[in-house]
């Protein structure tokens, strides 16, 4: 066969390309960093890149950090304070095993603890499809505060136990109900489900597991019922009912119980004078939904017979509730309705339950949603409820058996086949808000496959959102939507603004929609029409001045609004902002530039989520963040005063998690350090507050080194920070290894703790533990240059710090996670000064990326490219050389780094196959590569061993390549595939054996 050959293309793109391409040859980008340390030469050894270097002995009495380390550090999780502020509660877990339940006196030393069980639960298996990491649920304190109930989970040796038994009846969860008086707990086994009145404090409800074989039930009284799971289908096609199993009641007062066998369903009202349930037996004779009084024990039928109910639902008042059921449907498909019962009817009248809405009252191919969402409106006046989409027939299994199977991706469909497939499940079960106006009896389904909704508080305005339209150009980026005012009673929709790209939202009070447009803040006032610009006359910006992403900056965002819609809290870069949406007062400075001026950012702190409203006749509490100190604190201002912020607290620490306890003034909040792990603090004054738990006493043990902030400019000579972590007793005299790691901007992490970890990031913690100097940068970037801007910040920044002496020059490596994998993979192509990078699940093909998918999400991949993070500015077709200026894999040949990475084969952000091209790359220009994949496992490796294998490999690469240390097998002879899995299991390699071929390799005659 004769070849042929092509001929470059004579268009502007493929002029574009050649151009480069050429670039690329006479070295342009390599230009902005040359230096005599950029371009310092590497040795020549493939395994040991130095000579040894000894690490400082660990201080005196300290213990050396190691992987098993790791797992013994515990978190605090679902704190909360009583009602009264009395006792403060939490979860203890460490990384893994154990958690206990910790019950402490906010005043005194008082502190009772329960075992939780293994709440720190790692994740086995690897993936999205293995089981997700464990939460414990939070525990609950009675409204009285007398009582917390929580659950208990097996223990690690019962779930280690049931795993290794393979269709075993996996271990059961237990109820504790602890006693604040005393902190005597009782223990309740088999317990599925619970619940505390939000309000009152006398009753505790709890569903128990069935463990007994389905003997019927009744509704109040009776024998145990099959407890189901989801529903599954008959021989008629009509599913399956789900049947209920033990309601226990326990009144607390007295510690008797009550038990209602048979149950689905269960909910008290917010005051705790009703109990609502459902009952599904096997023989349907009891089954129906039900209402206690919790005050008599009175118990009322408000539906029964062989059905189905979900969906109970109290208003706020608890003198209505809501349900679905199929009651007297029989059909294949069953047809739910919607009823309402009125708990408090005239007098001399019984509670009635009205059918309000059934399935046949809506649109053809529609019915009433039986698990869609039920709730009455804040005020009790209207009530919303789910339509949703008559199932597809099934297609037979075995029907496509000679059938062609295939997916085809149409040019115009809103979502790409990966999207729907993911989102399968979603639309198959999808829903639609309507409203059900109970004054005037009159409903309309408002949501439907296009619109989005958001109904106010009484039920009288509705805010709808179409972003369907825009879904094509969604694909790259540029997505928007209409938004539009609608009819509760007819649905009929009035247009506010077409195209906007910001979200809308709408008011408290529903006297507004608000959103932000063209850098500015627009209202519309929903009774009128009147359309207001909020903050064109104001002197400073209202969006991200230091975005650096091709796209329109977003806004700093809303604080809240103030009671009856009078005034909307909108947030600068550092102040707050006090704005009439009417538009006829002047704005005011809230803060009174007191945050500009000082480089401090004022933000709302809400302390009551149940009311909507900020209340003006109570002082503001603000937290406040130096941008240059990064010290962080709580401040206090008056709304409608003119006044400065008044300072609470303020310190170089990390101040978060404030709460107060809803009816006295006790605080509970966070503050950390570096050093100092973010445990609970009290008090009844935010300023004075005392420390209450003390979760890591074990971290004295193990070295902890220091951090700072470090400044230097940029090549376009911008000003810089980034985080300096020092080991302990830092000599500034010697000459340490140094670990590069970046991600964007870090710096605002300087007063995080660090608790020692492992996965595929650095620890600073651990690697200043394993005698490294860790440099965390701050990166700007150019649009149209993601690959230099990042040069550009992080070698000016390792040069300054060599400067210092402090640095070994030929001890630095450089490593990056995703987008930080990226830096690391095209700073290694445009200087050598690093002598290891570790550049993780990075691309290095920025052309073929751009054409890929998001597999985690369906997304395309151009919107990132295009619009933002990656920060090309536009398509391939518009700016083909920033692609390929950009793309590490075009100047690879240049690279003199060794390099180790991983790229795992269900990573769903960065397609896996960036990494063989990297890997293929680098084979064959013959430079020294090694890529790990972790079968199964994502973009960050979920799998507990992975996360340890991952650490453990980069500290080995790092010992090599800036300690000396000896190389490990595995970079010295690789895992053959056949020995694959030898290691983990501690098993010796296998002998090298030399095969002898016997003739030509396979294929070696084809194509002549």
């Amino acid at each position: 066969m004769r070849s042929t050959a092509m001929h470059p293309s004579t268009s502007p793109a493929g002029t574009r390309v050649r151009s480069a391409f050429a670039a690329l040859t006479i070295g342009s980008t390599l230009s902005l960093v040359a230096s005599p340390l950029a371009l310092a030469a590497q040795p020549a050894n493939p395994y040991t890149a130095v000579s040894r270097w000894t690490p400082p002995p660990l201080p005196a009495g300290k213990k050396p950090i190691t992987q098993d380390t790791y797992d013994e550090w515990r978190t605090i999780g679902g704190s909360t304070l009583s009602n009264d502020g009395k006792w403060a509660v939490y979860t203890l877990s460490p990384v893994v095993g154990e958690g206990e339940l910790v019950v402490r006196a906010t005043s005194g030393t008082t502190e009772y603890r329960a075992p939780r069980g293994f709440t720190g639960r790692p994740q086995l298996q690897a993936g999205a499809s293995g089981p997700a990491n464990f939460t414990a649920q939070a525990a609950q304190v009675s409204a009285d505060s007398r009582v917390v109930a929580f659950l208990i989970y097996p223990t690690r040796a019962d779930v280690d136990g049931a795993r290794r038994r393979r269709g075993s009846t996996p271990p059961r969860t237990a109820l504790g109900i602890l006693n604040t008086a005393d902190g005597a707990v009782t223990r309740v086994s088999n317990v599925r489900s619970f619940q505390l009145a939000r309000r009152g404090g006398r009753f505790l409800a709890y569903l128990l597991e069935d463990t007994t074989a389905a003997r019927g039930g009744a509704a109040g009284a009776g024998a145990g019922a099959n407890a189901g799971g989801a529903a599954r289908t008959d021989s008629t096609g009509r599913p399956r009912r789900e049947y209920g199993t033990t309601l226990v009641l326990r009144d607390l007062s007295n510690g008797t119980d009550t038990r209602i066998e048979g149950v689905t369903n269960f909910t008290f009202d917010e005051g705790e004078k009703w109990l609502a349930y459902s009952v599904t037996t096997r023989d349907g004779a009891n089954n129906g939904a039900f209402v206690r009084a919790l005050p008599t024990g009175a118990v009322t039928s408000l539906l029964t017979g062989a059905a189905t109910y979900r969906s109970l639902a109290f208003d706020r008042a608890g003198t209505q509730l809501a349900l679905v059921s199929d009651l007297g449907d029989s059909t294949a498909q069953p047809r739910f309705a919607l009823y309402h019962a009125s708990l408090a009817p005239a007098k001399g009248k019984t509670i009635a339950t009205r059918k309000l809405v059934t399935s046949a009252d809506v649109q053809a191919g529609l019915l009433i949603a039986d698990r869609g969402p039920v709730e009455f409106t804040r005020d009790g006046s209207a009530l919303t409820f789910s339509i949703g989409v008559v199932p597809f027939d099934s297609i037979p299994a075995d029907s496509l058996a000679e059938k062609a199977v295939y997916d085809l991706w149409h040019w115009q469909d809103a979502q790409t086949q990966p999207q729907q497939k993911l989102n399968a499940t979603r639309d198959r079960n999808r829903t639609f808000t309507a409203l059900y106006t109970l004054a005037t009896n009159k409903w309309a389904q408002l949501a439907n496959d296009s619109i989005r909704v958001t109904v106010s508080n009484d039920g009288k305005r509705v805010l709808g959102i179409n972003a369907l339209e825009y879904a094509i150009p969604q694909f790259w980026g540029e997505g928007a939507s209409d938004a539009y005012m609608i009819d509760p009673t007819t649905g009929a929709r009035t247009l506010i603004g077409r195209k906007l790209d910001g979200n809308v939202q709408l008011s408290p009070g529903a006297g507004y929609a608000i959103w932000f447009e063209n850098g500015q803040w627009q209202a519309y006032a929903t009774a009128t029409g009147k359309r207001v610009n909020l903050t064109d006359k104001l002197p400073v910006k209202f969006q991200d001045e230091e975005f650096d992403s091709p796209d329109v900056p977003p806004p700093y965002g809303i604080g809240g609004w103030t009671t009856g819609d009078k005034r909307v809290l909108i947030y600068d870069r550092f102040d707050i902002w006090e704005v009439d949406p009417s538009g006829v007062a002047a704005p005011r400075n809230l803060t009174e530039g007191e945050g500009r001026r000082g480089g401090m950012t004022f933000r709302v702190v809400n302390l009551d989520r149940d009311d909507p409203f900020i209340d003006v006749n109570t002082p503001l509490l603000l937290r406040a963040v130096d941008s240059l100190t990064k010290a962080s604190g709580f401040w206090r201002e008056k709304l409608g005063v003119d006044s400065r912020p008044e300072r609470i607290v303020m310190g170089d620490r990390n101040y978060a998690g404030l709460q107060k306890a809803r009816d006295a003034e006790q605080y509970l909040l966070t503050q950390s350090t570096y050093r100092e792990f973010p445990d609970l603090w009290t008090g009844s004054d935010i300023a004075q507050t005392t420390k209450i738990s003390n979760a890591n006493p074990q971290d004295s043990q193990y070295p902890r080194g220091t951090v700072e902030l470090v400044s230097w400019f940029n090549g376009d000579g911008i000003p810089l920070r980034g985080l300096l972590y020092k080991p302990e007793n830092f000599d500034a005299s010697k000459q340490y290894p140094m670990v590069v790691y970046y991600y964007e901007k870090l710096t605002d992490g300087l007063h995080g703790y660090q608790a020692p970890s492992g996965r595929n990031t650095v620890n600073p913690l651990v690697y200043n533990s394993l005698g490294y100097v860790v440099f965390m940068p701050d990166i700007v970037y150019t649009d149209g240059q993601p690959g230099p801007s990042a040069a550009k910040s992080i070698i000016p920044g390792v040069q300054s710090l060599i400067q210092k002496g402090f640095v070994d020059p030929k001890r630095i490596g450089i490593t990056g996670q995703s987008w930080g994998g990226y830096q690391s993979a095209y700073l290694v192509t445009v200087t050598n000064m690093f002598a290891a990078a570790v550049p993780n699940a990075t691309v290095v093909n920025m052309t073929s990326a751009y054409g890929g998918i998001r597999w985690a999400s369906g997304l395309a991949r151009a919107f990132q490219y295009e619009h933002t993070q990656s920060r090309i500015g536009g398509s391939l077709w518009q700016y083909p050389e920033r692609f390929i200026e950009n793309s590490p894999l075009f100047r690879l040949d240049r690279v003199t780094t060794p390099v180790l990475f991983m790229a795992n084969d269900n990573d769903g952000a960065v397609p896996w196959y960036q990494g063989i091209e990297f890997y293929v790359a680098m084979r064959r220009l013959q430079k020294e590569a090694y890529m790990l994949v972790y079968n199964g496992d994502e973009h960050n490796p979920t799998k507990r061993a992975n996360q340890k294998d991952i650490d453990q490999k980069m500290q080995d690469f790092f010992a090599v390549k800036l300690q000396g240390a000896d190389a490990p097998s595995w970079m010295v002879r690789g895992i053959p595939y056949l020995e694959k899995g030898r290691d983990q299991v501690k098993m010796a390699p296998q002998p090298v054996r030399t095969i002898t071929p016997t003739g030509e390799p396979n294929g070696s005659n084809g194509g002549r």
